[in-house]
């Protein structure tokens, strides 16, 4: 007798689960009942719910009970379906912001109808603090060779400086042998850019310097390329002054390149009309 009341939870579970059966069997059959046995039901009904609920905590009991291993494996689906989705986010995620990136150059492009390019990817970067050399997925086989200009919609990147069948290196603005023609958008003065230097803030800049004796340079003006070089056509955003020269005579300001290093992923590589794609 101890023993039975010992066990009398599993005794409860299995009353109750004789119970959910019982009322089962009583609700099977013809669905056409008569008013007295609708009410009857109507007032049974919150009854049955938490047998119902009882029945399900009861299942729940043996299955955990006698089936740990139909749990284990229904989890296991769970979580790698939970994986599987968490993958597909983060590709729709990725795929979106690279929709984006190509809207960007895809708008650029049409506002520039003049300037015929060939699109690239990014596959490299030099190992230095700052990115001072790209490597990118298109060379001669694409129409590229030495000296075209690389930008992208936010600015200029740099010029093709070394090339392979399928491949090139770019040498980019934050490169100390870069030189470029530009022009001050304001004033429409015209200087060379080059050479760095490291600004306040710890960050790099470039030198902006042969500027006409008496140029109105000021912090805040924007450097386009002058088209004097022919490598860069005229226009084109090359960056913002941040700061002037101080007395030194070395250059005349310091210019903070427009473009994202840090995030490039595709470029434009301007070509010649006749090899452009």
């Amino acid at each position: 007798m101890r023993k039975l009341w010992k066990n009398r939870p599993l005794w409860i579970a299995a009353v109750l689960f004789a119970l959910c059966i019982v009322l089962a069997a009583f609700t099977i059959g013809d669905r056409r009942v008569s008013y007295t046995d609708g009410l009857f039901r109507s007032a049974a009904l919150p009854v049955q719910e938490k047998l119902y609920a009882a029945e399900e905590a009861v299942r729940g009991f043996f299955l955990r009970m006698f089936y740990p291993s139909a749990l284990e494996e229904e989890n296991a689906r769970l979580k790698e379906q939970i994986n599987e989705q968490a993958k597909q986010l983060a590709f729709f995620e990725d795929t979106a912001r690279e929709n984006a990136r190509l809207t960007e150059l895809l708008n650029f492009t049409d506002a520039n109808p003049s300037l015929r390019f060939v699109t690239a990817a990014v596959i490299g970067k030099g190992t230095n603090p700052y990115t001072d050399t790209l490597t990118l997925n298109v060379g001669t086989r694409h129409g590229v060779s030495e000296k075209m200009a690389v930008i992208t919609a936010d600015g200029v990147i740099g010029r093709v400086s070394e090339i392979g069948p399928t491949w090139c290196r770019v040498r980019t603005l934050a490169n100390d042998d870069m030189r470029i023609s530009v022009t001050v958008q304001r004033t429409r003065d015209e200087g060379m850019y080059g050479g760095l230097v490291t600004l306040p803030d710890g960050s790099l800049g470039g030198k902006l310097y042969y500027l006409p004796d008496g140029a109105d340079i000021q912090v805040g003006d924007v450097i386009v390329t002058s088209g004097l070089d022919e490598v860069f056509p005229k226009g084109l955003l090359i960056g913002t002054v941040v700061a002037l020269d101080e007395g030194t005579g070395v250059y005349d300001a310091i210019v903070q390149w427009s473009a994202d290093y840090d995030h490039l992923e595709e470029v434009l590589v301007l070509a010649p009309t006749e090899s452009a794609s």
